[in-house]
């Protein structure tokens, strides 16, 4: 009990025992520090007692080539980290906190082993952590939860097992009662530069990881309110970190419908190059409509003098609901011209099981997902111009899109809201390619299928919140089997196809439809329709 006191009260940034406290690093080569220079002072674990500094004592039980699954074999040895004398030493020890690096020696037999024994890793992971629990000592327990990366030429560079593990590592922890370590984000900046062979990072990894680990242990304090924060200008390199959560505009929080408006170029058009533009921004003067944007991350209220500079759907759509129900709008916009759906996609749909447990919900985004060369661009996606148009947008360099980046610095920070419903207006950027001067060609139809079915997925909070779909527009291109798939996917999960092709709307020889208007009283009308109005 004294000791559990004293871990309790060093976390807690007060001393109450002289005792140093003790930090076991239990883990596979990367914790040992395995090709790093003078690993005794530069290994992770030896950097992370530099920073935790006295009152700490921090002890390297890494054994290379070790993983979790008990029954795996290394040659004639057993693999599984539990049967080593590091545990075995670092049990002895009686430590206060075990932070736990393990699974990328699992690659390579995850999917074979779950095929065949659903749950194994997980199960061999907690009998592993049990040992440490079972301590008089009553440790802390740490693992990672996103496992560091690998680079390319690494033997499992493409593979979706580390991806697929992440859920099972999840059950650890929630099992366990240990907290998560997200070690693959902080180092994914150094994996062409600080990764010699592709798996363990230089000395300055290990660096990042020590402060990664300490940072867990001591988490920060919540940002202050972004009401409370001045208004900034927000660029790819600087994105606003996906932790902070917004807060709905307190005085209209309990009576405001509130919409996610989300998707590529069209959703992004301003009301300034569309028709009717004055005359829909003089309108906002009669409601009360506030726009939130990922970008600046700033409420506004919307007035005749700014509304033209903002998404002409989104705008357009929140006067015809303030219109149809008298209500104060709240309008979440989340839009990047040329983004493709994948940068809206989070990584647990990306990497989502059937279930079964073991079979991959979405086969071809994982490969997308898994696909890391460099870090983390999507070179499957056969768009090179939207790599360019997206990072410019984001103030960063051409071909600097990320898959999944929309999710971690905007729709993260929103899930949590009480939606009323989602406006999505995306599909171009996925439904067809030309190569080489070549006509447009549909793509592959399980991509855009499983594009469909992912962001569904992703951005609605639960099945009873209105999905709303526009559906690809009049033009000449050859869309139809992209807006045949709208309709399936919109059929198969509940969300409402918006049948703008067969209303007529769009322009055969623009992208860009100039009138949005239509297209914005369609989605209203169906909104009311979905809410009972």
């Amino acid at each position: 009990m004294k000791r559990l006191l004293m871990v309790f009260g060093v976390l807690a940034g007060t001393w109450m025992c002289a005792a140093p406290v003790k930090v076991a690093c239990v883990g596979d080569s990367i914790t040992y520090g395995y090709g790093i220079k003078q690993r005794e002072v530069n290994s992770y674990p030896a950097q992370l007692q530099k920073l935790l500094g006295e009152g700490y004592e921090v002890r390297n039980f890494g054994n290379s080539g070790r993983g979790v699954y008990l029954h795996s074999w290394r040659g004639k040895e057993r693999r599984g980290y539990r049967y080593m004398p590091e545990h075995r030493a670092a049990l002895a020890w009686q430590p206060d906190i075990v932070i736990c690096n393990l699974g990328i020696n699992d690659n390579g037999e995850f999917i074979n082993k779950e095929r065949t024994a659903p749950g194994t890793f997980r199960d061999d992971y907690l009998k592993l952590l049990a040992d440490y629990q079972a301590l008089p000592s009553k440790p802390k327990l740490y693992i990672w939860g996103k496992l560091a990366p690998l680079g390319p030429k690494q033997r499992f560079y493409r593979s979706p097992e580390p991806f697929l593990a992440q859920a099972q590592l999840e059950a650890v922890a929630a099992q366990s009662g240990a907290t998560l370590i997200d070690m693959q984000t902080p180092l994914l900046p150094l994996l062409l530069t600080d990764f010699p062979d592709a798996i363990h990072p230089t000395a300055k990894g290990a660096r990042v990881i020590a402060e990664a680990t300490r940072d867990a242990l001591f988490p920060k304090p919540p940002a202050k309110p972004l009401a409370s924060r001045p208004k900034t200008s927000v660029g790819w390199a600087n994105p606003l970190p996906a932790v902070e959560p917004v807060a709905l505009p307190e005085e209209i929080a309990a009576t405001a419908e509130t919409w996610l408006c989300a998707g590529q170029s069209n959703m992004f058009w301003p009301l300034g190059r569309c028709r009717g533009a004055n005359e829909e921004a003089a309108a906002t003067a009669k409601h009360d409509i506030r726009l939130w944007d990922y970008v600046s991350g700033q409420w506004r209220r919307l007035t005749p003098a700014n509304a033209k500079q903002w998404s002409a759907m989104a705008v357009s759509f929140a006067l015809r609901r303030a219109e149809a129900t008298g209500k104060p709008i709240a309008i979440l916009l989340v839009d990047a011209g040329g983004a493709p759906t994948e940068a809206f996609l989070a990584d647990w749909v990306m990497a989502a099981l059937k279930d079964d447990g073991r079979t991959p919900r979405y086969p071809v985004l994982l490969k997308i997902r898994t696909n890391r060369k460099p870090l983390d661009q999507n070179e499957d996606y056969p768009w090179s111009w939207c790599k360019k148009v997206f990072g410019e947008r984001q103030g960063g360099e051409s071909g600097s899109w990320e898959v999944g980046t929309l999710y971690r610095v905007a729709i993260s920070r929103i899930r949590h809201l009480p939606l009323t419903g989602i406006l999505w207006y995306q599909g171009e950027s996925n439904a067809s390619i030309a190569i080489g001067g070549e006509p447009d060609k549909p793509l592959p139809e399980e991509y855009m299928k499983e594009t469909l079915q992912a962001i569904v997925q992703t951005l609605r909070p639960n099945p009873k919140t209105p999905f709303l779909m526009v559906g690809l527009p009049i033009m000449n291109r050859p869309w139809g089997p992209y807006r045949a798939l709208q309709k399936q996917v919109c059929a198969e999960t509940g969300a409402i196809y918006l049948d703008t092709f067969g209303a007529g709307l769009g322009e055969k020889n623009n992208v860009h439809p100039t009138n949005k208007l239509p297209f914005a009283e369609m989605a209203s009308r169906a909104a009311s329709r979905a809410l009972g109005q």
